[in-house]
């Protein structure tokens, strides 16, 4: 018994040294954070608004799932596209109604809180899509070999190619409307830089109500264009899914215009982390759309 009693000492002993050793040794330990892809830290989450825009673009990913596959099982995709349309119509028309406060309008124009700036610079036109963009990846669709998931892709022999002309016009419409808004809002601008007084108010009553009116006066212009833009947006994206499209290419080009979008939004994320110098991106990025459009149509995805 003696004997057993000292051996266990000797084990006991030993444990008791290094759980000792390690409590005199203690120090705080690293912990990596491992990243889901696509995901991002909960800090940029909430930098970057992804409580409201990062729901609108997981929908938008499921919406998008649910079309392709009911393409690929060949169901009927009417409801489906009419409530993925309708879903655009609220998103792009939500902010029509509301009474904006002139601090929110730099947001509202160029929503750094919600895009990084690739992702802005890339697609951002008046806050979203540049209507003509959207008309470009139709013309980009229509000119992309069939896919292999579905029996009813855009090729070069649907009767889509045969009014590539009537396309083209479409296209050049969309982007006179753009120019005559882009024109209004550098009117607005220039009346700003040069009339607005922005000289140190005087005391007088009368002379701050009359500054404050001239501003909102403006910002009621600027509004205007802001809802003109939406407007137009949704009209184009209205137009290509109703009528260029039949339903089995508007449903593809559906799940494309949501997969382009969250291709961008992980480009932006992935740069955004790496953080190894500034970035330089060309902000008239129609011929950089095209390169888009056309990389992600040849991935396949």
């Amino acid at each position: 018994m003696e004997e057993n009693h000292e051996e266990e000492e000797e084990v006991v002993k030993p444990h008791q040294q290094e759980k000792q050793v390690v409590e005199e040794d203690e120090q705080p330990v690293k912990c990596i954070t491992l990243y889901k892809r696509g995901g991002g830290r909960t800090g940029n989450n909430k930098v970057y608004g992804l409580s409201g825009k990062g729901q609108w673009r997981q929908e938008q990913r499921l919406r998008a799932s649910r079309m392709e596959h009911h393409l690929g099982i060949h169901c009927s995709l009417e409801d489906l596209i009419q409530e993925q349309l309708s879903r655009f119509d609220g998103h792009y028309s939500r902010a029509l109604g509301q009474r904006r406060r002139l601090k929110d309008m730099s947001q509202i124009l160029m929503p750094t809180k919600c895009r990084l700036p690739v992702e802005l610079a890339c697609l951002s036109w008046y806050g979203n899509w540049r209507p003509s963009s959207i008309l470009s990846l139709v013309q980009s669709f229509s000119r992309t070999p069939k896919s292999s998931s579905s029996s009813s892709g855009i090729t070069a022999s649907t009767p889509l190619s045969r009014s590539e002309r009537v396309l083209s016009d479409l296209i050049k419409q969309t982007r006179t409307e753009e120019l005559i808004l882009d024109e209004e809002m550098a009117e607005i601008q220039a009346t700003c830089i040069l009339h607005l007084p922005f000289k140190k108010a005087s005391m007088k009553t009368s002379s701050v109500a009359s500054d404050l009116a001239c501003v909102y006066s403006e910002f009621k212009k600027i509004d205007r264009v802001y809802n003109q833009a939406q407007k137009l947006r949704y009209r184009t994206l209205e137009l290509v899914v109703k009528k260029l499209l039949n339903q089995s290419q508007a449903a593809e080009f559906l799940v494309a215009f949501a997969g382009i979008q969250e291709m961008v939004h992980e480009f932006a994320v992935c740069r955004n982390r790496q953080k190894k110098g500034p970035i330089s991106v060309t902000i008239k990025s129609n011929n950089g759309m095209q390169q888009l459009i056309d990389s992600y149509l040849s991935s396949g995805r």
